[in-house]
Protein backbone atom coordinates (compact mmCIF):
# COMPACT_ATOMS: atom_id res chain seq x y z
CA UNK A 1 0.00 0.00 0.00
CA UNK A 2 1.16 3.62 -0.57
CA UNK A 3 2.02 5.67 2.13
CA UNK A 4 0.34 8.71 2.32
CA UNK A 5 0.64 11.77 0.37
CA UNK A 6 2.77 9.21 -2.13
CA UNK A 7 1.94 8.50 -5.92
CA UNK A 8 1.62 4.56 -5.93
CA UNK A 9 4.85 3.36 -6.53
CA UNK A 10 5.62 1.75 -9.98
CA UNK A 11 9.18 0.44 -11.10
CA UNK A 12 10.67 3.79 -9.55
CA UNK A 13 9.26 4.95 -6.86
CA UNK A 14 6.81 7.89 -6.93
CA UNK A 15 6.47 7.40 -11.29
CA UNK A 16 3.03 6.47 -12.12
CA UNK A 17 3.39 2.94 -13.97
CA UNK A 18 2.85 2.89 -17.54
CA UNK A 19 2.89 0.14 -19.93
CA UNK A 20 5.66 0.59 -22.68
CA UNK A 21 5.75 -1.56 -25.79
CA UNK A 22 9.65 -3.12 -25.25
CA UNK A 23 10.82 -3.87 -28.45
CA UNK A 24 10.70 -0.41 -29.54
CA UNK A 25 11.60 1.13 -26.26
CA UNK A 26 14.38 -0.79 -24.82
CA UNK A 27 17.44 0.45 -26.43
CA UNK A 28 16.08 4.11 -25.41
CA UNK A 29 15.22 2.69 -21.97
CA UNK A 30 18.34 1.21 -21.32
CA UNK A 31 20.03 4.60 -22.28
CA UNK A 32 17.75 6.69 -19.79
CA UNK A 33 17.24 4.76 -17.05
CA UNK A 34 19.70 6.46 -14.76
CA UNK A 35 18.57 9.86 -15.41
CA UNK A 36 14.50 8.06 -14.78
CA UNK A 37 15.57 7.04 -11.68
CA UNK A 38 16.99 10.21 -10.34
CA UNK A 39 14.05 11.67 -11.32
CA UNK A 40 12.29 9.18 -9.66
CA UNK A 41 14.13 9.39 -6.74
CA UNK A 42 13.24 13.59 -6.57
CA UNK A 43 9.49 12.99 -6.99
CA UNK A 44 8.77 10.45 -4.75
CA UNK A 45 10.20 13.34 -1.67
CA UNK A 46 7.62 14.68 -0.18
CA UNK A 47 7.81 17.95 1.00
CA UNK A 48 8.86 17.45 4.65
CA UNK A 49 12.01 14.98 2.94
CA UNK A 50 12.86 17.79 0.72
CA UNK A 51 16.70 19.21 0.47
CA UNK A 52 16.94 22.42 3.20
CA UNK A 53 18.96 25.37 2.19
CA UNK A 54 19.93 26.85 5.15
CA UNK A 55 18.94 30.61 5.61
CA UNK A 56 21.59 33.41 5.47
CA UNK A 57 23.22 34.55 8.84
CA UNK A 58 21.16 37.95 10.07
CA UNK A 59 23.30 40.88 11.13
CA UNK A 60 22.92 44.04 12.89
CA UNK A 61 24.64 47.64 12.16
CA UNK A 62 24.08 50.50 12.65
CA UNK A 63 22.92 52.68 9.27
CA UNK A 64 22.92 56.23 8.42
CA UNK A 65 20.00 57.23 6.31
CA UNK A 66 18.25 60.68 5.69
CA UNK A 67 20.28 62.39 8.70
CA UNK A 68 19.57 59.94 11.21
CA UNK A 69 22.08 57.13 12.16
CA UNK A 70 19.78 53.88 13.54
CA UNK A 71 19.84 50.40 13.90
CA UNK A 72 18.67 47.25 11.70
CA UNK A 73 18.65 43.84 11.46
CA UNK A 74 19.08 42.27 7.78
CA UNK A 75 19.69 39.32 6.19
CA UNK A 76 23.39 39.21 4.90
CA UNK A 77 22.14 39.13 1.26
CA UNK A 78 21.09 42.65 2.18
CA UNK A 79 17.22 41.47 2.17
CA UNK A 80 14.57 41.29 5.13
CA UNK A 81 15.89 44.88 6.32
CA UNK A 82 14.21 45.88 9.22
CA UNK A 83 14.27 49.48 11.62
CA UNK A 84 14.94 48.61 15.05
CA UNK A 85 15.27 52.11 16.38
CA UNK A 86 13.84 55.78 15.20
CA UNK A 87 15.15 58.42 17.98
CA UNK A 88 16.17 61.37 16.34
CA UNK A 89 19.57 61.00 18.27
CA UNK A 90 22.45 58.63 16.62
CA UNK A 91 21.93 55.20 17.81
CA UNK A 92 25.51 52.96 16.81
CA UNK A 93 27.31 50.00 17.96
CA UNK A 94 25.01 46.89 18.55
CA UNK A 95 25.63 43.51 20.00
CA UNK A 96 23.01 40.74 19.60
CA UNK A 97 22.63 37.70 21.93
CA UNK A 98 19.42 35.76 22.86
CA UNK A 99 17.21 38.08 21.01
CA UNK A 100 18.24 40.87 22.63
CA UNK A 101 19.89 44.48 20.90
CA UNK A 102 22.47 46.54 22.75
CA UNK A 103 23.84 49.63 21.24
CA UNK A 104 25.46 52.75 22.33
CA UNK A 105 22.81 56.06 21.94
CA UNK A 106 23.60 59.69 22.27
CA UNK A 107 19.94 60.51 22.30
CA UNK A 108 20.45 61.58 26.00
CA UNK A 109 23.47 63.94 25.47
CA UNK A 110 26.28 61.94 25.60
CA UNK A 111 26.78 57.85 24.90
CA UNK A 112 24.24 55.80 27.01
CA UNK A 113 23.32 51.72 26.60
CA UNK A 114 20.28 51.03 25.39
CA UNK A 115 18.82 47.33 24.83
CA UNK A 116 15.89 46.24 21.92
CA UNK A 117 14.25 43.14 20.85
CA UNK A 118 16.19 41.87 17.73
CA UNK A 119 12.84 41.44 16.25
CA UNK A 120 11.28 45.16 17.21
CA UNK A 121 9.78 45.90 20.08
CA UNK A 122 10.47 49.10 22.70
CA UNK A 123 13.88 50.44 23.54
CA UNK A 124 14.82 50.71 27.22
CA UNK A 125 17.82 52.27 28.44
CA UNK A 126 20.67 50.17 30.39
CA UNK A 127 22.68 52.77 32.14
CA UNK A 128 22.22 56.59 33.79
CA UNK A 129 25.54 57.74 34.69
CA UNK A 130 27.10 61.02 33.29
CA UNK A 131 30.05 59.61 31.58
CA UNK A 132 30.04 58.29 28.26
CA UNK A 133 29.48 54.37 28.09
CA UNK A 134 30.23 53.11 24.41
CA UNK A 135 30.93 50.11 21.97
CA UNK A 136 28.62 47.57 23.95
CA UNK A 137 29.76 43.53 23.61
CA UNK A 138 27.21 40.85 25.07
CA UNK A 139 28.08 38.19 26.61
CA UNK A 140 27.64 34.60 24.63
CA UNK A 141 24.69 33.68 27.24
CA UNK A 142 23.20 37.09 27.32
CA UNK A 143 23.69 37.77 31.20
CA UNK A 144 26.65 40.31 30.94
CA UNK A 145 27.79 43.34 28.73
CA UNK A 146 31.15 44.59 27.66
CA UNK A 147 31.55 48.16 27.21
CA UNK A 148 33.48 51.36 27.29
CA UNK A 149 33.25 53.86 30.14
CA UNK A 150 34.96 57.28 29.98
CA UNK A 151 34.76 58.44 33.76
CA UNK A 152 38.56 58.17 34.10
CA UNK A 153 38.83 60.91 31.26
CA UNK A 154 39.74 57.88 28.80
CA UNK A 155 38.03 54.79 27.74
CA UNK A 156 38.26 51.66 29.67
CA UNK A 157 37.14 48.27 29.61
CA UNK A 158 34.27 48.03 31.92
CA UNK A 159 31.50 45.15 32.54
CA UNK A 160 27.94 45.18 34.24
CA UNK A 161 24.81 42.61 34.24
CA UNK A 162 22.64 42.71 31.21
CA UNK A 163 20.58 45.15 32.88
CA UNK A 164 23.12 47.97 33.97
CA UNK A 165 23.44 46.56 37.93
CA UNK A 166 26.76 45.87 39.20
CA UNK A 167 28.71 48.28 36.63
CA UNK A 168 32.90 47.37 37.41
CA UNK A 169 36.20 48.09 35.91
CA UNK A 170 37.86 45.13 34.29
CA UNK A 171 41.48 46.16 33.35
CA UNK A 172 42.42 48.08 36.64
CA UNK A 173 46.04 48.67 37.01
CA UNK A 174 46.81 47.59 33.26
CA UNK A 175 48.73 49.80 31.27
CA UNK A 176 48.95 54.02 32.18
CA UNK A 177 46.61 56.07 33.03
CA UNK A 178 46.24 57.80 29.84
CA UNK A 179 46.29 54.79 28.17
CA UNK A 180 43.42 54.44 25.88
CA UNK A 181 41.26 50.89 25.53
CA UNK A 182 38.43 49.88 22.82
CA UNK A 183 36.69 47.11 20.94
CA UNK A 184 35.90 44.62 23.50
CA UNK A 185 35.09 40.89 21.91
CA UNK A 186 33.95 37.69 23.55
CA UNK A 187 35.34 34.16 23.64
CA UNK A 188 33.22 32.25 22.33
CA UNK A 189 33.20 30.26 26.01
CA UNK A 190 32.14 33.64 27.74
CA UNK A 191 35.28 33.99 30.20
CA UNK A 192 37.44 35.68 28.18
CA UNK A 193 37.53 39.49 26.12
CA UNK A 194 39.81 40.67 23.26
CA UNK A 195 40.25 44.22 23.32
CA UNK A 196 42.49 47.02 22.12
CA UNK A 197 45.15 49.01 24.34
CA UNK A 198 47.33 51.69 23.65
CA UNK A 199 49.62 50.05 27.29
CA UNK A 200 52.43 49.61 24.92
CA UNK A 201 52.46 53.12 23.06
CA UNK A 202 50.39 52.05 20.50
CA UNK A 203 47.12 50.43 19.35
CA UNK A 204 47.46 46.53 20.03
CA UNK A 205 45.53 43.38 21.15
CA UNK A 206 44.87 42.11 24.30
CA UNK A 207 42.96 39.11 26.27
CA UNK A 208 41.96 39.40 29.37
CA UNK A 209 40.89 36.14 31.54
CA UNK A 210 37.41 36.95 33.55
CA UNK A 211 39.04 36.84 37.32
CA UNK A 212 42.56 36.23 36.35
CA UNK A 213 45.49 38.47 36.59
CA UNK A 214 46.51 40.97 34.06
CA UNK A 215 45.74 40.88 30.40
CA UNK A 216 48.13 39.23 28.05
CA UNK A 217 49.26 40.70 24.56
CA UNK A 218 47.49 39.03 21.49
CA UNK A 219 49.04 40.97 18.95
CA UNK A 220 51.87 44.07 20.11
CA UNK A 221 54.65 44.03 17.25
CA UNK A 222 55.18 47.56 15.96
CA UNK A 223 52.50 47.69 13.93
CA UNK A 224 48.78 48.96 14.79
CA UNK A 225 45.37 46.92 15.10
CA UNK A 226 42.42 47.29 16.09
CA UNK A 227 38.62 46.08 15.94
CA UNK A 228 38.85 42.74 17.30
CA UNK A 229 36.26 40.21 17.04
CA UNK A 230 36.30 36.65 17.76
CA UNK A 231 35.65 33.91 15.58
CA UNK A 232 33.05 31.58 16.26
CA UNK A 233 34.99 28.49 16.53
CA UNK A 234 37.38 30.22 19.08
CA UNK A 235 40.22 29.55 17.21
CA UNK A 236 40.77 33.19 15.74
CA UNK A 237 40.75 36.37 16.58
CA UNK A 238 40.05 38.74 13.35
CA UNK A 239 41.12 42.65 13.12
CA UNK A 240 42.19 45.37 11.36
CA UNK A 241 45.58 46.28 10.57
CA UNK A 242 47.88 48.93 8.53
CA UNK A 243 51.24 46.34 8.58
CA UNK A 244 50.82 45.64 5.16
CA UNK A 245 51.63 48.95 4.87
CA UNK A 246 51.04 51.80 1.99
CA UNK A 247 48.36 53.53 3.92
CA UNK A 248 45.58 50.79 3.63
CA UNK A 249 43.95 49.26 6.10
CA UNK A 250 43.21 45.59 5.34
CA UNK A 251 41.17 42.83 7.71
CA UNK A 252 43.77 39.93 9.05
CA UNK A 253 43.32 37.11 11.47
CA UNK A 254 45.38 35.60 14.26
CA UNK A 255 45.12 32.49 15.77
CA UNK A 256 44.83 32.62 19.57
CA UNK A 257 46.87 29.47 20.27
CA UNK A 258 49.99 29.83 17.80
CA UNK A 259 49.87 33.92 17.38
CA UNK A 260 50.09 33.17 13.34
CA UNK A 261 48.54 35.73 11.57
CA UNK A 262 47.05 35.81 7.91
CA UNK A 263 46.09 38.54 6.23
CA UNK A 264 42.61 38.49 3.94
CA UNK A 265 41.81 41.54 2.47
CA UNK A 266 44.24 42.97 0.27
CA UNK A 267 42.62 46.51 -1.25
CA UNK A 268 44.13 49.36 -1.53
CA UNK A 269 40.97 51.30 0.36
CA UNK A 270 40.43 50.94 3.82
CA UNK A 271 38.64 48.05 5.58
CA UNK A 272 37.81 47.58 9.30
CA UNK A 273 34.85 46.58 11.54
CA UNK A 274 34.63 42.89 11.10
CA UNK A 275 32.62 40.69 12.73
CA UNK A 276 32.71 36.41 12.63
CA UNK A 277 29.42 35.00 11.68
CA UNK A 278 28.24 31.45 13.12
CA UNK A 279 29.51 30.09 9.59
CA UNK A 280 32.93 31.29 9.70
CA UNK A 281 32.88 33.98 7.12
CA UNK A 282 33.40 37.67 7.88
CA UNK A 283 31.64 40.74 7.80
CA UNK A 284 32.85 44.09 7.72
CA UNK A 285 33.15 47.59 5.82
CA UNK A 286 34.71 49.13 3.06
CA UNK A 287 35.16 51.89 2.70
CA UNK A 288 34.88 52.85 -1.36
CA UNK A 289 34.99 56.62 -2.19
CA UNK A 290 34.68 57.40 1.00
CA UNK A 291 31.63 55.59 1.94
CA UNK A 292 31.47 52.60 3.65
CA UNK A 293 29.47 49.36 2.18
CA UNK A 294 29.17 46.11 4.17
CA UNK A 295 30.80 43.17 3.03
CA UNK A 296 31.59 39.89 4.11
CA UNK A 297 34.44 37.92 2.79
CA UNK A 298 35.01 33.47 2.80
CA UNK A 299 38.68 33.00 4.84
CA UNK A 300 38.70 29.58 3.09
CA UNK A 301 38.02 30.93 -0.50
CA UNK A 302 39.01 34.16 -0.27
CA UNK A 303 35.48 35.31 -1.81
CA UNK A 304 34.33 38.59 -1.04
CA UNK A 305 30.63 39.86 -1.96
CA UNK A 306 28.98 43.30 -0.86
CA UNK A 307 25.99 43.10 1.31
CA UNK A 308 23.64 45.88 -0.04
CA UNK A 309 20.81 47.00 2.17
CA UNK A 310 20.39 49.73 0.32
CA UNK A 311 21.71 54.00 -0.13
CA UNK A 312 22.83 55.29 3.42
CA UNK A 313 26.04 54.64 5.57
CA UNK A 314 26.12 51.38 7.01
CA UNK A 315 28.94 50.25 10.05
CA UNK A 316 29.65 48.63 12.73
CA UNK A 317 28.01 45.07 11.63
CA UNK A 318 27.30 41.97 14.18
CA UNK A 319 26.49 38.46 14.08
CA UNK A 320 23.14 37.85 15.02
CA UNK A 321 23.49 34.65 17.37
Amino acid sequence: MASPGRPTPGPWPGVRETRLITSCVAPFLGRVAPFLGCVALLLGCSASEAPKVAPPPAIVFDWLRNGNRDIYRASLDGKDTVRLTSDPGDDQHPTERAGTVVFTSYRDGNGELYAVPSSGGAERRITTSAANETQPALSPDGQHIAYLNDESGVPKLWMCAADGTNPQPLTTGFGFPGSIEASPSWAPSGDRLVFVSTANGHAGLFITTLGAGAPTPLVADSSTAVEPAWSADATLVVFASTRAGGGATNIYTVNVASHEIRQQTYGSVTDGQPAGLPDGRIVYVSWVGGTPELRWLDPATHAVVQVSPGPGAAQHPASIH
